[in-house]
């Protein structure tokens, strides 16, 4: 994914093996989720920027998979302003894409632009203008959810010329799958399957699970908006599994509910109630439904799609 970034912030001491295996760090991190929040919070108020900074900057990944780094955005500016005492501006720059993200996945995307714009600056300052691949990345993405196609492509051309594919060797299957939906918005329906097909065949070298699961998500998404729905069952479908087995919550919730939708469509249903409220389940998970309107949206015939689905590409 982009802007991960494995280097330890803050000195540590791991054990050789903490995790045997990723349902079971999936299970501590889902146990510890509002005692890791609230932990980065003390260290935010507390004398030790660095730490503070270094804290934020790990709960980005491990939380957007769940589909809970939309909690994190107080947590984000603070430790902006932490990162900005000390001058660092690469944390800065990390974390200012952090919280853009977060406003793109909550539907705010003015704000999300602005945080992303004040990121490629920071960036610059950092002396580190390669990093911007992924500010850039999610530029192209809002600009697409709103329809602005020409500047989408500009910002994921922008994304693809800086790009070191010896630091990020997946980056540009992220950014070419991110493109995918620039083409089929613009009815450019072959080169967006051909894209997507050859993504499905790269991925497996550098991303098995996610990347390809992203892929094949998006193969849907264009089979979808051409009409060919036995097609985009098949792609959703593989997409849900290679999602939930590497625990990537957020995007497996996405692709079950587009799944549900063409079994509807499709006439299948019971099949399609299923996936809908698996959906759901997962959007209640995450806290980005409530109880109440998960209860009021399954309650609908042809159930309304839920806004953290639309705020998804």
């Amino acid at each position: 994914m982009l802007n991960s970034d494995p280097v330890l912030r803050c000195p540590v001491e791991l054990p050789d093996s903490p995790f045997k295996e990723l349902a079971e760090a999936e299970r501590w991190i889902q146990g510890e989720r509002d005692n890791l929040i609230a932990v980065t919070q003390q260290t935010l108020a507390g004398p030790d920027p660095v730490t503070a900074v270094g804290l934020a900057i790990g709960l980005h990944w491990p939380f957007s998979y769940q589909g809970w780094h939309t909690q994190l955005a107080d947590v984000y500016a603070h430790a902006i302003d932490a990162a900005d005492r000390v001058a660092a501006w690469e944390d800065k720059a990390q974390l200012r894409s952090f919280l853009g993200w977060v406003h793109r996945d909550q539907g705010r995307y003015g704000d999300a632009i602005s945080q992303l714009k004040t990121a490629l600056t920071d960036w610059d300052r950092a002396g580190l203008p390669r990093r911007k691949v992924g500010a850039l990345s999610n530029l192209g993405v809002i600009h697409t959810i709103v329809g602005r196609l020409d500047d989408a492509l500009a910002s994921l051309e922008s994304a693809l010329a800086l790009n070191d594919d010896a630091e990020r060797p997946g980056a540009p299957n992220v950014l070419r799958n991110n493109r995918v939906h620039v083409y089929f918005r613009q009815g450019r329906f072959d080169e967006a399957i051909a894209e997507a097909r050859e993504l499905v065949e790269l991925w497996p070298k550098t991303d098995p699970f996610a990347g390809e699961g992203s892929a094949l998500d998006s193969l849907g998404d264009v089979y979808r908006h051409a009409g060919r729905l036995a097609e985009a069952v098949e792609s959703y479908t593989t997409a849900a599994r290679l999602f939930h087995e590497s625990s990537y919550r957020l995007k497996e919730t996405r692709s079950r509910w587009w799944l549900g939708t063409m079994l509807h469509r499709l006439g299948r249903h019971g099949e399609a109630r299923e996936q809908w409220g698996h959906s759901v389940s997962l959007l209640c998970a995450a806290r980005l439904l409530t109880p109440r309107e998960a209860t009021e949206l399954l309650a609908q015939a042809v159930p309304e799609t839920p806004q953290p689905i639309k705020n998804l590409l």
